[in-house]
């Protein structure tokens, strides 16, 4: 165990805890989990066994009395903001998973509970850990294929994640469905990528409960033009294709693999990103991203410096969602009655 190693707290103990961060943390050694917070006291016993015998609590408020470096928030989503600034407030750095917050007034006030406390905010926003996203980005900023002028970005799968609650499933405790959900990622990586937007129109299938499709027009400020589509109901091809003035580039929004066709160009390359550091390219598996998030926060807490998706860039995309459920016009799907396609 490394001299300096980071003493941290699970707060939540649902499936990303048990399928992303838990089995993330157990490869390192420069950390020791010291305390899991879940009403089921069996399940966090359980699934905390093989770190030792941190210490389970069913209120988080018991933390504050404890030596904690970082705590890890990954509970449903309504309690991401209370929680998390509270013990901000109290000087804890904090990884919260996505989404941020249910409302943009609620990140404002989990980033001045920071500035408040000194501490550390990042948010679980993890493709922004996907070796193949930030090639896309190095090429963007780098006018390899010129000038971007157009997005589409398709993201949908028939829902699977292995739910402990039904949470995502109401809007007063998920704050909204599909958009919500996978799409703050989508959002947060198009934002990323291109900057701002200009105008836009959204349209969903919510009628009074969570939306599982849902379709976004937009305008950059770029000028490019961008189309999102997102499915709860449906496999999408799960791609973001830019196309540019000398050539295009798609990437899977969901692991390791890009692909580039330049203008004119009898071939095209198709493969993985990798870090300019090792001459090897390899999967990256979902516990291998949550380990290099990880790797980034920690270095961040160790080092000063702000984490790779501080807070206030997390903020953009809720932004852009609240605006898009402020705005919402109903989405005529294929397989309604007299109804155009969604594309």
């Amino acid at each position: 165990m490394a001299e300096t190693a980071l003493r941290i707290a699970v707060v939540g103990c649902g499936a990303v805890a048990e399928h992303r961060h838990l089995p993330a943390l157990a490869r390192r050694n420069d950390c020791t989990l010291v305390a899991a917070v879940d009403q089921n006291q069996e399940r966090a016993q359980r699934l905390t066994r093989s770190f030792g015998e941190p210490t389970v609590l069913t209120d988080f408020r018991n933390l504050l009395a404890m030596n904690i470096d970082l705590a890890i928030v990954a509970l449903p989503n309504h309690l991401h903001a209370p929680v998390s600034t509270e013990l901000l407030r109290a000087g804890f750095h904090v990884l919260v998973e996505k989404p941020m917050a249910l409302s943009v007034a609620q990140c404002d006030e989990m980033l001045a509970a920071a500035e408040k406390g000194h501490a550390l905010l990042a948010v679980g926003m993890m493709r922004r850990f996907i070796h193949a996203s930030r090639f896309v980005k190095s090429v963007i900023d780098s006018n390899l294929i010129g000038r971007i002028h157009s997005i589409d970005m398709r993201d949908g799968y028939v829902y699977q994640w292995p739910i402990t609650t039904d949470f995502a499933f109401r809007r007063e405790a998920a704050g909204g469905g599909v958009l919500m959900d996978s799409g703050v990622h989508t959002l947060d990586q198009l934002l990323w990528w291109m900057g701002e937007i200009q105008s836009y129109e959204y349209f969903d299938d919510n009628e009074g409960g969570v939306e599982s499709e849902c379709l976004l027009r937009a305008t950059l400020q770029s000028g490019a033009k961008v189309t999102v589509e997102l499915s709860r109901n449906r496999k999408l091809r799960n791609t973001a294709r830019l196309r540019g003035e000398r050539g295009e580039i798609e990437v899977s929004l969901l692991n390791n693999t890009v692909w580039l066709r330049l203008e004119g160009a009898p071939m095209q390359m198709i493969g993985q990103g990798s870090p300019v550091s090792t001459r090897t390219a390899a999967p990256q598996s979902q516990v291998d991203i949550i380990r290099d998030e990880h790797d980034d926060l920690f270095d961040a807490i160790r080092t000063g410096r702000a984490p790779e998706v501080p807070g206030s860039e997390a903020r953009r995309s809720l932004a852009l969602i609240e605006a898009c459920y402020s705005q919402r016009r109903p989405l005529r799907l294929p397989w309604s009655e007299a109804a155009p396609s969604i594309v």
